[in-house]
């Protein structure tokens, strides 16, 4: 065994004198979740160390993958993307395409900066990594300081034709600023430690023989123990440390699709406020996708982490305060809907002053009772007038007639008359 541990101390110590003497202050292998699906696309270290351990210092490096083994474990081989602002994904296929880069991004319209809570990241315009890359990053913090990173990976698997960007996940880092007297110590402190490795390393082959010789009895049942004892605990550790990023991933899921969906509800009171523009169908009918593709991934997630939602009692108050804002949404759009049609306004009066719109209504009957009562008098009466002046009018003209047809008569009897007068009567005369 000590032969063992000696041969592995010459292996391992080549590899630490090539290095800086690199001081961590946070080193995990995340586990990335799919914001889309929840489940896990894969595990990825990431490591956060100072560019120096001067009191002044304000540049840090973050340390994606690790570079002595698998880049980045999943089930198929995959590349993460990196990006270092907020791009439209149809624009960014364009460009790819326009450099002869096939991209195809999947279900995403639009691909986030690397770092969402505005943190500057020495990043390119997008970074492709295949292995472990070093990403320097600026912040100015006083030691003791908490500070929290906000990252976002994007998924891509490659084919002979084509790459595609087909997943997203996002992972929450937060780290302690260290004092920088302590960073000093420790690095004097690995310093000494190599030079005094380098120095016995000469030395430390022939004390390994000599306990080589020794005789040395394995209890192979003990080390069998050991061994499971010490997997078990690193299962239980793992799942423990699984459980706490899938209650924050799951806690940040249904945040933003609180801030979602209040937002949507928003809109909606606005566009019902204003009752003077009418707004398109097409409108409405894309307000409403929204909200149903909305519950649709709440859905798909409540059933994914139904485990957490039983013991979590916070995050299970936060989707029901979800499917009640959701609920009074639809119901917005639903009037929205009926706010479009004529005569709305007057509907809406009606339904919200019920009594006095009833007594309007009563009183418009009565008023129309007594208008159509005096309407009928008013008709009977002029159709009497008008009965009376046709008659006289009749009558008029009758009498004319028979004047007329009189006069005749007359004026021939007073011509038959002049006739009839002697001559000599008239010279009498």
């Amino acid at each position: 065994m000590p032969v063992i541990v000696f041969l592995l101390l010459i292996c391992f110590c080549p590899f630490s004198f090539s290095k800086t003497a690199d001081l961590p202050v946070y080193s995990k292998k995340e586990t990335l979740y799919s914001t889309k699906s929840g489940s896990s696309i894969g595990k990825l270290l990431l490591s956060i160390e100072p560019k120096n351990v001067n009191t002044k210092n304000n540049e840090w490096v973050l340390i994606i993958g690790d570079n002595g083994s698998k880049f980045f474990e999943s089930n198929k081989e995959k590349t993460l993307w990196i990006f270092n602002k907020k791009l439209n994904a149809s624009t960014f296929k364009r460009d790819m395409r326009n450099r002869d880069y096939p991209i195809e991004v999947k279900d995403l319209t639009e691909l986030m900066p690397f770092c969402e809570n505005g943190i500057r990241f020495d990043v390119k315009e997008w970074d492709e990594l295949r292995n472990q890359t070093h990403v320097p990053f600026y912040i100015n913090a006083s030691p003791g300081q908490i500070v929290t990173l906000r990252l976002v990976f994007y998924i891509a698997s490659s084919d002979a034709k084509r790459t595609t960007i087909e997943d997203e996940a996002k992972v929450k880092i937060e780290f302690e600023i260290p004092d920088p007297s302590t960073l000093q110590m420790q690095s004097q402190s690995l310093t000494q430690t190599q030079t005094q490795m380098q120095a016995q390393q000469g030395g430390g082959a022939a004390g390994a023989g000599g306990l080589a010789a020794m005789p040395e009895k394995i209890d192979y049942e003990e080390d069998a123990r050991i061994r499971e004892a010490r997997r078990e605990d690193s299962i239980m550790k793992a799942e423990a440390a699984n459980r706490v990023q899938r209650v924050a991933l799951l806690n940040a899921f249904i945040t933003e699709r609180n801030r979602e969906v209040n937002d949507l509800q928003q809109e909606v009171n606005a566009l019902l406020a204003d009752k003077k523009t009418k707004v398109e169908g097409q409108v409405i009918d894309s307000i409403a996708t929204v909200a149903d593709e909305m519950v649709n991934r709440v859905d798909y997630w409540e059933k994914g982490y139904s485990d957490i939602l039983l013991s979590e009692e916070g995050i299970h108050d936060k989707f029901s305060k979800f499917r009640i804002a959701h609920t009074l949404t639809l119901k917005k759009i639903d009037e929205l809907k009926q706010q479009q049609k004529p005569y709305s306004m007057v509907l809406d009066y009606m339904k919200n002053n019920m009594l006095k719109s009833l007594g309007i209504g009563v009183g418009g009957l009565v008023f129309l009772v007594i208008a159509i009562s005096i309407s009928k008098k008013l008709t009977s009466k002029i159709k009497s007038i008008i009965s009376r002046k046709i008659s006289k009018i009749k009558s008029d003209a009758k009498k004319k007639a028979k004047e007329k047809a009189r006069k005749p008569v007359k004026k021939k009897k007073r011509d038959d008359d002049f006739e009839d007068i002697d001559i000599n009567d008239l010279a009498q005369i």
